[in-house]
Formats: structure tokens, C-alpha cells, sequence
């Protein structure tokens, strides 16, 4: 027997899978003949299809900057636990100190003179 409440839970969902139909033959077709079209208006622009084919390529390249940031806070960090292994919390002190400052010189061009 089920008490009455005011909270709702959800019902079970059934699993529904509608399969798709892939036609090779009708997918090439549309290929080629969109192809057709853009040559005959003329717009050949950046198309990923050659001769039938898909080019994976990367359209935004890896900005090497963050490869070099994390290397830069894994060296910090490394150094951090290996300065602590030796000298102590005077280490931490120090990185307590010099964070601030850091972030200062960082940020300092980014505030706005008005203010």
C-alpha cells in the first residue's frame, strides 16, 4: 500500500532506440551533387570533402601558452614541496609573500586609472 506524499518520483522510462538508416550509395550521391552545385555557382570555399572523402583536420590550433603555464605551475609546485622537504614552512612563508606580490604585477596594467 502506497502513502500519500507530496513529493513526486520520477516513473522508470522505458528504453526506446529508433535505428537509423544509412545508405552509402544515396549518401555519396548527395555528396557529389552538392559538390556540382558549388562549383557551378561558384562558391569553392573551405569545403571539407575531397573526392568523395572527409579531411579531419584541427580548425583551431593548440595555443602553446598553456603547455608552457602548466610546465611553469608544475615546476613552482615541484619546487614548492622540495623547498619544503628541506627548509621547512619558511618556504611557505616565502610563497605566502611572493604570490601577492606577483598577482600585483600581473594584474596591475588591467585596473583602470579612473578609479
Amino acid at each position: 500500500m502506497r502513502f500519500p506524499s507530496f513529493i513526486r518520483l520520477p516513473r522508470n522510462r522505458r528504453f526506446e532506440f529508433t535505428p537509423r538508416y544509412y545508405d552509402p550509395i544515396k549518401e555519396e550521391i548527395e555528396e557529389r551533387t552538392e559538390r556540382i552545385k558549388q562549383e557551378m555557382e561558384g562558391e569553392q570555399g573551405d569545403n571539407n570533402y575531397t573526392s568523395g572523402r572527409i579531411k579531419f583536420e584541427r580548425k583551431a590550433q593548440s595555443v602553446p601558452n598553456s603547455s608552457f603555464l602548466q610546465m611553469i605551475i608544475a615546476a613552482v609546485l615541484g619546487l614548492g614541496v622540495i623547498g619544503w622537504l628541506f627548509y621547512g614552512n619558511d618556504v611557505l612563508y616565502a610563497l605566502w609573500l611572493a604570490v601577492p606580490v606577483y598577482l600585483y604585477f600581473r594584474f596591475k596594467n588591467r585596473i583602470p586609472k579612473g578609479r
